[in-house]
C-alpha cells in the first residue's frame, strides 16, 4: 500500500517547509499566544520551529499570521520553550 507522507507546514519566522511533527502549533487566545500540544485548538494556528522564537517576535510574524493588532503576551511560549531546552 502507500504510505501518506507527513503534512508539511511553514515555520512563520525562517518560513521553511517541516513535517508538522518538527514544529510548535500556536494559537492565540485574546491577546495571549498558546501552546497547542494535541492540536486541537480551535481557530487560526501558526506554526514555528523552537529555535525561531525571537526572529519571530522581532518580525512581529504573530501579529501578521493572526491578524492581530496590538500587544500579544508570550508567558506561556516562553516557558514551553525554555522547558523543551532542558
Amino acid at each position: 500500500m502507500f504510505s501518506k507522507k507527513p503534512r508539511q507546514r511553514s515555520c512563520i519566522a525562517c518560513r521553511k517547509l517541516e513535517n508538522w511533527t518538527d514544529l510548535v502549533r500556536t494559537v492565540l487566545v485574546g491577546n495571549e499566544i498558546k501552546v497547542d500540544l494535541k492540536h486541537r485548538m480551535g481557530g487560526r494556528g501558526a506554526w514555528l520551529h523552537a529555535d525561531c522564537f525571537s526572529v519571530a517576535t522581532e518580525r512581529r510574524s504573530f501579529n501578521h499570521s493572526f491578524k492581530f493588532e496590538g500587544e500579544i503576551k508570550f508567558d506561556e511560549l516562553e516557558d514551553y520553550l525554555k522547558n523543551l531546552g532542558n
